[in-house]
């Protein structure tokens, strides 16, 4: 008997491309790191990790927001996507997905057109799905830069 009698015919296939996920590392992200506390106005051009407490407005319309378990925020959120694993008091907006995972405590206002929640978190509150791109255009007016002429052109 010859060997090649002996075992099995193999196929190999090429495997299904696999998709690039970007690593962390190269991923722009800026953090607030768990012993500050912000009082303020925050805008970025990069995704924001908030891990201490925020008092005020965050609006980063084209980004993502993360709130972590151990992160506050007593104000408004606007961002394309926003996630909340910690606490927040006052309006979230986004104009993809807002995530409130099991973590979450949430008091206010949600405006998004996805919306997931998690067994286990706790919101309180209304949700406005239909004025997530409103409040989007406004906040990208109000980041424009000043042309020094108004919109009326006088």
């Amino acid at each position: 008997m010859a060997a090649a009698d002996r075992y099995p015919t193999l196929t190999v296939t090429s495997p299904a491309p696999r998709q690039e996920r970007v690593p962390l590392s190269s991923a722009k992200v800026t953090a607030v790191g768990p012993s500050l506390v912000v009082k303020g106005h925050i805008t970025a051009a990069e995704h924001l990790i908030i891990e201490g407490e925020v008092e005020g407005t965050i609006v980063l319309p084209d980004q993502g927001v993360a709130i972590s378990g151990s992160g506050q925020v007593r104000g408004e959120v606007c961002a394309r996507t926003i996630t909340v694993l910690g606490r927040v008091d006052g309006s979230l907006t986004a104009s993809a997905l807002i995530e409130l995972r099991a973590s979450a405590i949430v008091t206010g206002r949600l405006a998004a057109p996805l919306l997931s929640i998690e067994e286990g978190a706790r919101f309180h509150g209304r949700v406005d799905p239909a004025r997530a791109d409103a409040a989007l255009a406004v906040a990208r007016h109000r980041l424009a830069p000043v042309t020094g002429t108004d919109p009326a052109g006088t």
